[in-house]
């Protein structure tokens, strides 16, 4: 991606010199804005009118006096965190749509008819605390804030959405970081949950930017969140004890089947990966994320989903214009089966197609399960018209889960063509190319009562049905006029009968209707006097 400089006055600065540590300048705002009050036996319990050292240490990582935001797990800077941080919830002044204080958590500041900060000095200590709060260091650039209050900027996330109520689950606030137009970049980010037993996750609604690259979730195993200082990174997590949880390309709502959850042990810690481009050639770009994450009681899920991200990077690509396509095996050894739930894929601009198939035991490709050009029928293979969107591709599911043995495991395969300006390899740019599976699946399926497949039948050549999937309405079409009166039956995949109704001889088209049925699969199909002649699966969104 082509990286701009622009030409920036230099009166842009907030408040210093450019070059100054981060936190001296969070300290000249402190001791200007609020050292008058917070004089020492402040009844606030907080000394801000000492000097930069002696400020640090009272804010840093400290708990607050106030008892509810300390009973909330609150920190007077939480580094990294801003939306923990005490001292940012009583500046805020709707800043942050998100951050409000509730009346235990006394009034905003300053007070006594101080002028509040502005704009620009409310997101320099937001940006300091999420670069980590560190005490010597130039971690932020303060001309693209400037740039970006004072000129305009684009927010990825202009309506944060509610959270979860409390006895539902919690919100992770992600961001923002600041990104000039036309350029790129990745960061990585521990995140303390604070939950105070284990417990189960359901459901993990993300919300981002359409700029977004990509949003990745891991959780933490193992206490190698110490080896991780506070706030962003540019390098990825230590991996010893890390797991990955979920991976999104663009916003979406992951709801687990019933009976199943990702379980989370109290105090769990987790790493927040996050890509943004910004596509502007004119204006900045604050980067967010929201996560609505919804939780169960521990216990309540009867089976544990897994989550994987394997990725080839044995990968070459020319710049030729010729298509070249990699392909790989992932199997284990062993007898033991997983259970998919379901599949997705990730490349970048040169990729154009990404298929995923059964292995055979001699190492050859058997049925092919997943293609990433399908997105009219959710990555089912076998669609009408192939069209490959990179930045958004299908998630296909299977509710009855799919059974592989690990000794055989799958093949993905992706195919490329790079028309650009030079050779690529894997790479985390988006100049780079990539070739990453994401896989969920469960290690058994006891005790969650399956329903029994529905029977595989072809259907018979001449009739076909439209849109499938479908939204609210099906079309079953004949090429010629049903010669004689059938009847058309759909079937849940429990085998509970839905709908019947005739279709009478002299007839194209029968047209089916839904009711308040769930989405999921169900079985057409079209039988005389009990014989079926048309048989076909069709799912509903």
């Amino acid at each position: 991606m082509k990286k701009v400089l622009l030409a920036l006055p230099l009166c842009m600065s907030i408040v210093g010199l450019h070059a100054q540590d981060t936190y001296l300048q969070v300290y000249d705002i402190i001791s200007a804005k609020c050292g008058s009050c917070h004089i020492e036996a402040h009844e606030s319990g907080l000394t801000l009118n000492g000097s930069a050292a002696e400020v640090y240490d009272a804010i840093y990582d400290a708990i607050p006096v106030n008892a509810e935001a300390a009973g909330k797990g609150m920190k007077v800077i939480s580094p990294g965190d801003p939306y923990k941080s005490f001292l940012f919830s009583k500046i805020n002044n709707g800043l942050a749509l998100d951050v409000n204080l509730t009346a235990g958590e006394g009034a905003a500041c300053p007070q006594e008819g101080e002028p509040v900060l502005d704009n620009k000095q409310i997101e320099l200590i937001r940006q300091w605390i999420i670069f980590g709060a560190k005490e010597t260091g130039n971690m932020v650039d303060t001309t693209i804030i400037a740039t970006f209050y004072d000129e305009g900027g684009i927010q990825s996330v202009p309506d944060p959405p509610a959270p979860p109520a409390p006895e539902e689950g919690f919100q992770i606030h992600y961001g923002p970081w600041f990104l000039w137009p036309e350029t790129e970049h990745e960061y990585w980010s521990k995140f303390a949950t604070q939950i105070p037993e284990d417990l189960e996750v359901n459901r993990i609604d993300v919300i981002m930017g359409d700029y977004s690259h990509h949003f990745i979730i891991y959780k933490y195993d193992a206490p190698t969140y110490l080896m991780n200082p506070y706030g962003l990174r540019d390098n990825d997590p230590e991996f010893l004890g890390v797991s990955l949880v979920t991976a999104n390309q663009f916003s979406y709502d992951l709801h687990l089947p019933p009976n199943t959850a990702f379980p989370w042990e109290s105090d769990t810690w987790l790493d927040l990966n996050s890509h943004y481009i910004n596509y502007s050639s004119t204006m900045p770009l604050a980067c967010e994320v929201y996560m609505n994450v919804y939780t169960q009681p521990a216990g309540t899920a009867v089976q544990e989903m897994h989550t994987e991200l394997p990725a080839n990077t044995d990968i070459y690509i020319p710049n030729n214009g010729l298509e070249y396509t990699f392909e790989e095996s992932l199997y284990d050894s062993g007898d033991d089966e997983i259970f998919l739930w379901g599949i997705s894929s990730h490349t970048h601009k040169y990729g154009t197609d990404y298929n995923v198939y059964k292995r055979k035991a001699d190492g050859t490709k058997g049925e092919q399960i997943f293609d990433a050009s399908c997105e009219s029928t959710d990555g089912i293979p076998g669609c009408i018209d192939e069209i490959y969107d990179y930045q958004h591709p299908p998630i296909r599911y299977w509710d009855s889960f799919l059974p592989i043995k690990v000794s055989e495991g799958v093949i993905h395969e992706a195919s490329y063509i790079n028309d650009g300006p030079s050779p690529v390899w894997f790479g985390l740019t988006s100049d780079d190319e990539m070739m990453v599976l994401i896989y969920f699946y469960l290690e058994d399926t006891a005790g969650l009562n399956l329903p029994s497949s529905v029977p595989e039948q072809e259907p018979l050549i001449g009739i076909q049905s439209f849109p499938n999937p479908a939204n609210e309405q099906v079309l079953v079409r004949s090429e010629e006029v049903f010669g004689r009166d059938l009847m058309l039956q759909l079937t849940d995949i429990s085998g509970q009968v839905v709908l019947t109704q005739q279709v009478y001889a002299g007839d194209r088209l029968a047209v089916i209707d839904r009711k308040q049925w769930a989405s999921g699969l169900y079985l057409l199909q079209l039988t005389d006097n009990g014989t079926v002649v048309y048989s076909e699966k069709i799912f509903f969104r």
